[in-house]
């Protein structure tokens, strides 16, 4: 009664879609109670009720657990179309929860918008943590997941299958309901610079035979070259050398080093081995304050084109 009373102010609050000439059959919808983990779907029926054709332009989610999947955008006079919502409760708090999504649409010039609300209250037993996955993979990454049932007769986990070939997935069964999975990423195995991938956990419960983790893979930017130290102190006047490697143990060359202090003069020369070698000398006595901030901007010749920037702090004696 509680979730019905919520839509239904909800509904009156959102007057434009009484109005509209894209009328949804049923604008809100109330789900019941729902165990959190599975998706659900619910399916909002459309009709054109102007004699003008009109486009539907947009679907604006209040969240990301909604998923829309619409059969037509172009709906002529008297045409009838479908908007099918699936909804991901994993990861949705305990209690009563409403949806709500924007349906902007044009016609004739003009642009007009639906509203439609989705409720349900949820009920969680099994949960995953955390629910949704987005990994930056420099090399090799490995994440953790914990699956709890917190019932007294907790399910068991038949297969946990993920969609990309570059997861490895490993498993232990704790007690108290309590599963751990690892997940492991090497770089090498993505093709993309971004992966939308998915976790399959399947179970031996009717209820949630089914449960899936969004997964997010993405490259990592390697830098080209790395300086060691990545910043440079020094007290007083004096000298710091600092080693510049390229990914890959590719050859560095610097072309030329600018530094933005009088105080700071900069030497350079090729070595040991790939990398290249920059000093940085100090020279205390045309430092106006005790302390300073400065940098060194190093133009690379090899990688031709890479630029490189070494901050510096400054103390005097």
């Amino acid at each position: 009664m509680r979730t019905t009373c919520l839509i239904l102010a909800l509904a009156l609050a959102c007057p434009a879609s009484a109005t509209a000439q894209l009328r949804f059959l049923q604008s809100t919808a109330d789900l019941g109670e729902l165990r959190g983990g599975p998706a659900y779907q619910h399916r909002f029926d459309f009709v054109n009720e102007s004699t003008q054709p009109l486009e539907i332009t947009d679907i604006r989610l209040g969240c990301g657990c909604l998923q829309p999947v619409l059969d037509k955008r172009l709906i002529g006079p008297g045409e009838k179309g479908t908007l099918l919502m699936n909804l991901r409760t994993l990861g949705q708090p305990n209690g009563v929860r409403n949806w709500q999504t924007q349906v902007r649409y044009r016609q004739a010039g003009k642009t007009q918008e639906a509203v439609l609300i989705v409720a349900a209250k949820i009920r969680n037993e099994v949960t995953i943590e955390p629910s949704i996955l987005a990994m930056s993979i420099e090399t090799t990454l490995r994440q953790e997941l914990t699956i709890t049932d917190h019932r007294m007769m907790p399910l068991k986990i038949k297969a946990i299958v993920a969609s990309s070939p570059a997861i490895r997935v490993s498993t232990q069964t704790m007690k108290d309901g309590i599963t751990k999975v690892v997940l492991e990423v090497a770089r090498s195995g993505l093709t993309a610079a971004t992966h939308e991938e998915m976790l399959n956990i399947y179970t031996d419960d009717p209820h949630y035979r089914h449960l899936q983790v969004p997964i997010t893979l993405t490259k990592a930017q390697r830098a080209e070259v790395s300086a060691t130290p990545s910043m440079v102190e020094v007290i007083g006047s004096g000298s710091q050398l600092v080693r510049l490697r390229g990914a890959g143990g590719q050859m560095v060359r610097i072309e030329r080093a600018d530094a933005d202090h009088p105080a700071l003069k900069c030497t350079w020369a090729a070595g040991p081995g790939n990398d290249a070698t920059l000093k940085i000398v100090v020279n205390a006595s045309l430092l106006s304050a005790p302390n300073a901030l400065a940098s060194v901007r190093v133009q690379l010749a090899a990688p031709a084109g890479a630029v490189l920037t070494i901050p510096v702090a400054l103390r005097k004696e």
